[in-house]
């Protein structure tokens, strides 16, 4: 049987706090970039969207605040999750269609993502989190 070292709870950090950053970051840009929400508002619009104003409003904060708690590690699973959604119809309804290469507009950066996100869902938040600090298993 393999042995557990001491380095997978802070590579679950690592992993945690990078994707957070990166959600944060993307939904950063829609919710306080001057033409980014808009911008985010007509593109699901030309997707045919349904209610696309709302739909903006949701992916934006699901990436925003989704991302501040990953980095925090508070609420990591229920945001994985959500952020799982947001990634699984972003790969569905935009990058499938494009292929692999993200030079296309394809799914590489988008399946990464998953999979991280997916780590993150089965693994919990790693050695550094706010919710362990607390001690508090719903908060992980």
């Amino acid at each position: 049987m393999a042995k557990k070292n001491n380095l997978n709870g802070w590579s679950l950090t690592l992993l945690r706090v990078v994707l957070g950053v990166i959600f944060l970051y993307h939904g950063y840009l829609k919710l306080f970039v001057a033409g980014g929400f808009t911008g985010t508002v007509n593109f699901l619009a030309s997707l045919g969207v349904p209610v696309p104003l709302y739909s903006a409003l949701a992916v934006s904060v699901v990436e925003f605040a989704g991302g501040l708690f990953l980095i925090l590690g508070v609420v990591t699973r229920w945001s994985s999750v959500l952020l799982l959604a947001n990634m699984l119809v972003a790969l569905f309804l935009v990058h499938l269609k494009n292929g692999l290469l993200v030079s296309n507009g394809g799914y590489e950066f988008v399946l990464v993502l998953i999979a991280g996100l997916v780590v993150v869902l089965a693994s919990g938040a790693g050695k550094l989190s706010a919710g362990s600090m607390l001690k508090n298993k719903q908060l992980q």
